[in-house]
């Protein structure tokens, strides 16, 4: 999605879709690259785009639970 990575969330969240984000979409934060992106901001910004839209936010445990993946870190997750 690129440069169009806001617009794009701001639209699947309008419309009642879901959304993706992450550094493998888009590195930078801001259409005019002047910020490098990390997850917890565009997570973020996700999270003040659908409360502005009054939509909730699906928990990781409802989005696992969706797709049949495995509960916590699982297989997915960083092993300790």
């Amino acid at each position: 999605m690129g440069n169009n990575q806001l617009k794009m969330n701001s639209l699947g969240v309008a419309i009642g879709a879901g959304v993706r984000v992450g550094l493998e979409d888009n590195i930078w934060f801001d259409s005019a690259r002047t910020t490098l992106a990390t997850n917890m901001g565009l997570l973020k910004r996700i999270h003040t785009i659908a409360q502005a839209h009054e939509r909730e936010v699906m928990t990781p445990q409802e989005f696992r639970s969706k797709m049949q993946l495995e509960p916590g870190n699982g297989k997915y997750g960083r092993k300790i």
